[in-house]
């Protein structure tokens, strides 16, 4: 189990790292000892606060090329997960229509109760679109949508099968395909945890943004009550070495704000989604990689134990993000300035 690191030597702390949030060095030890959860990276890592933010940063951080080979062959959601055998095949789909679809249909409802767009004409983007469930889903609210993965695979999916355009790109280079201003909405639904340059991400994110757009991101918080409780054990830090932060509400807010946005708010994720994260803390057996990367059906008894975990966690998960306002997991939505600034997002420190 993760303990409290100590201290290391000041230079370390204040000189190489800083919150990915709000840029500041002032870090505190957190957690150490944190091993990968998917026993797929191995290696011993940790966590360190931000003072100002309260956000958790893990240090040191990765190189950016040593990113893409920390996940592992099965790692989110897709349909084709149930190709395997025959029981794969019927778990996958009581899996999308009882708790993933929901999933999709609650954050579309937030991203439409946030912007207060009624999708019909609207463009959207998704980074890091996956395999486009999420934008089918807003593509039949009438959103115009468009994804944007660095998965080749993912990307010949969603034009050849759903006919759905999409650019095989980082965010970093998402302007060579898309000019300022080309989108009415861009989503990211917890992808701004996985990258190391926050503030670039939300600034590439402004610019692809009409004046008067809105970006809707999706992360988990740090400050939670299932974070607190779950401390070292809590799924979003055993995801080290693939998350590289964990935001505060504060932490988020701030960052969304220094990158130029206005009128930034905060709405809890769907429920079901929030419990799944108690379920995968308490059974790190029941992940999609162990469950739909091993052969044989022993491989999805701890994935029946940890819905069973889900079902029972709702109430909390309920209280948690509406009578205590701390959610596990939520949608950060902020709207671009109808007249920006003449450096368009480029807001310094």
């Amino acid at each position: 189990m993760p303990t409290a690191p100590t201290a290391p030597p000041e230079s370390r702390a204040r000189g190489e790292a800083r919150c990915l949030l709000c840029h500041s060095p002032a870090l505190v030890p957190l957690y150490a000892g944190v091993r990968d959860r998917l026993r797929y990276v191995p290696g011993d890592r940790e966590w360190w606060r931000c003072r100002a933010c309260g956000s958790a940063v893990l240090v040191p951080q990765p190189r950016p090329d040593e990113l893409p080979g920390f996940y592992p062959p099965v790692y989110s959601f897709t349909p084709e997960l149930g190709k395997k055998s025959r029981l794969a095949n019927w778990l996958a789909r009581l899996e999308y229509h009882f708790f993933f679809r929901p999933q999709y249909l609650t954050q579309v409802r937030r991203v439409m109760r946030c912007t207060g767009a009624a999708g019909r004409g609207w463009r959207l983007l998704d980074i890091g679109c996956g395999r486009g469930l999420r934008l089918l889903e807003l593509r039949g609210l009438g959103y115009e949508v468009h994804g944007l993965d660095i998965q080749p695979d993912v990307v010949r999916y969603l034009r050849e099968e759903l006919n759905i355009p999409a650019v095989c790109a980082g965010v970093e280079a998402a302007e060579e395909f898309y000019p300022p201003g080309s989108f009415d909405v861009v989503t990211a639904f917890y992808l701004m945890e996985h990258i190391n340059d926050v503030t670039g991400f939300l600034r590439a994110c402004y610019r692809l943004l009409r004046p008067g757009g809105w970006v809707a991101v999706a992360i988990p918080f740090a400050d939670s009550i299932q974070a607190g409780l779950f401390g070292g054990r809590w799924i979003n830090v055993t995801e080290a070495p693939r998350h590289l932060s964990l935001p505060t509400q504060k932490g988020a807010l701030f960052a969304v704000r220094r990158a130029g946005f206005e009128r930034a708010r905060i709405l809890p994720d769907s429920v079901i989604n929030c419990a799944g994260q108690i379920g995968s803390s308490m059974i790190p057996g029941s992940t999609l990689t162990h469950a739909y990367g091993k052969p044989g059906l022993r491989a999805f008894v701890p994935r029946f134990v940890g819905a069973a975990v889900t079902l029972v966690a709702l109430p909390f998960c309920l209280a948690e993000n509406y009578a205590a306002g701390k959610p596990s997991l939520g949608i950060v939505c902020a709207r671009k300035p109808d007249h920006p600034g003449p450096a368009d997002g480029d807001v310094s420190a």
